[in-house]
């Protein structure tokens, strides 16, 4: 026979039950509300990294890779160690490597140290220039960039070499900056 205490604790016991399960029912009904993107204010790194950003056709503009990805909210900037780095245009891939990558905390400006090589394709001529340097900066929603170090250009036939460049990535233009030399391959 049961006691009346052990009638009471079972009954509890039932009790607590049915009100756990009613608790986690209810929490699974709530959805988290999707992160829009990684907050500059936290101290976070990434490891073995990919970003996506697309257009409003939902074709990718831009694609980065990355083996580590650093947030220093102190300084208000990121670090990217050995960065791969597509943008993709409606005539033109661009492909951007670097040793070490910096980001401003607003996204705008980055800054490729150490190899840094920019190579321009065209799939549909299958023409391409590639670009050598140590530093550059980039503004991205203009879509330029800069460097005031050496730099050597090259499409497989000619070869520019010149100390700085101003590049525009939307209207396929670049000026050097001083020193220019050039060797042209006669057809």
């Amino acid at each position: 026979m049961i006691t009346r205490k052990t009638r009471r604790g079972m009954l509890a016991l039932l009790l607590l039950s049915a009100f756990s399960f009613w608790v986690n029912r209810s929490q699974d009904t709530q959805k988290p509300e999707p992160v829009a993107g990684l907050d500059p204010g936290l101290d976070y790194v990434l490891r073995d990294f990919e970003l996506q950003f697309f257009d409003e056709s939902g074709m990718p503009t831009v694609n980065m890779r990355a083996p580590v990805l650093r947030n220093d909210p102190r300084l208000k900037l990121g670090t990217i160690e050995k960065p791969v780095v597509r943008l993709n245009q409606v005539d033109a891939v661009w492909d951007l490597t670097a040793d070490i990558a910096t980001v401003t905390a607003d996204k705008e400006h980055v800054q490729l140290i150490g190899e840094v090589e920019v190579r321009r394709n065209e799939p549909s001529t299958g023409n391409w220039v590639e670009i050598n340097t140590r530093e550059v900066q980039i503004e991205v929603t203009p879509q330029t960039a800069s460097t005031d170090q050496p730099v050597h250009i090259f499409d497989g036939r000619n070869r520019v070499d010149a100390i700085g460049l101003e590049l525009d990535m939307k209207t396929k233009t670049f000026k050097l900056k001083q020193q220019v030399k050039a060797s042209y391959a006669v057809n």
